[in-house]
């Protein structure tokens, strides 16, 4: 009897060392867990403030070290490292926050993009931003220095069906009128600039700016007169612009052919469009004749996430 008694205590006991080594493994692993929980918070939580910095300031204020956390930006390569070591465990990731512009986005607005229901088509890498705030400034002198003709008149018709042979050759124009008709024109390698208000795009126009090389895209069409609005649309249906098309005030897409990108103060369609940018990926960069992309404190976002470390410390 005994003998059955110390082997049943034997057994608790042994049961009961069990029962404590979980209850604690268990323990130590729910704090593991919530410190993985609050070091995750405190990591997010320097990266918008880190964001936020960078959009609202002077880019090296971000430099900073304090409670643990060390936040640093790599302004020549847009590379923004968060390093976290509190709870005895330690993280760090790397963000690419390459500037992302206007030129870079199928459509980019300063204000608001209104798809009204309709869709454009645009691949991933060329979607969508609104919001900019700021539009890029148009350098007017680039624009007039590189032209092979500026045309001073106002209220006249540029056709392909007037009498007069009224058409454009190929190249950089600029027009400083106002109360102006373009018509069934093709400029096979070319960008249009106007300065002034009124112009009206009427069917059939076919533009397609000039190649691109090293140093950046050509646009197709640029409006400089913030009271000027582009409307896209004509009859036929028969509307391509293949380039950038730029916009001071607003844009409206009904109908016909574009590449992109597409900027102006707020850009709306008004039926399915049908963008051509994955045929014409080489307009997607910085465009010639908005000075210097250097010149702009433009808007930071993620573009890469990388982990480098997620570790308990060793001492733990």
């Amino acid at each position: 009897m005994l003998v059955a008694v110390l082997m049943l205590f034997t057994i608790f006991s042994f049961t009961g060392v069990a029962v404590l080594n979980i209850s604690y493994l268990s323990n130590n692993t729910s704090m593991e867990t919530v410190n993985n929980i609050k070091l995750q918070y405190a990591l997010e939580s320097s990266i918008n403030e880190s964001l936020w910095r960078i959009n609202s300031g002077v880019d090296s204020l971000v430099n900073v070290t304090v409670d643990g956390i060390t936040t640093a930006w790599d302004s020549s390569s847009n590379v923004l490292s968060v390093n976290v070591d509190m709870f005895q465990m330690e993280s760090e990731v790397l963000l690419d926050l390459s500037e992302d512009t206007h030129f870079d986005r199928g459509i980019a607005a300063e204000e608001e993009v209104d798809l009204n229901g309709y869709t454009t088509g645009l691949e991933d890498d060329q979607q969508i931003r609104e919001n900019f705030s700021f539009l890029p400034d148009v350098d007017e002198q680039f624009y007039r220095d590189n032209a092979i003709e500026i045309h001073t008149q106002s209220g006249s018709w540029w056709s392909r069906y007037s009498f007069s042979n009224d058409t454009l050759a190929d190249g950089i124009h600029v027009f400083e009128g106002n109360y102006l008709n373009i018509d069934n024109i093709t400029i096979n390698s070319g960008t249009l600039v106007f300065l002034g208000r009124h112009i009206n795009f009427l069917h059939g126009n076919k533009f397609t700016a000039p190649p691109s090389d090293s140093t950046g895209a050509y646009p197709a069409l640029v409006l400089t007169d913030r009271r000027e609005d582009f409307h896209m649309w004509s009859p036929d249906n028969d509307e391509r612009i293949l380039g950038a098309i730029f916009c001071k005030g607003d844009v409206d897409l009904e109908n016909g052919e574009v590449s992109g990108p597409v900027v102006g103060r707020n850009v709306r369609l008004h039926r399915h469009f049908n963008f051509l940018d994955s045929e014409n990926e080489h307009y997607f960069r910085w465009t010639k004749g908005f000075g210097h992309k250097h010149n702009y404190d433009w808007p930071k976002q993620i573009g890469r996430w990388k982990t480098m470390k997620w570790n308990k410390k060793h001492n733990a």
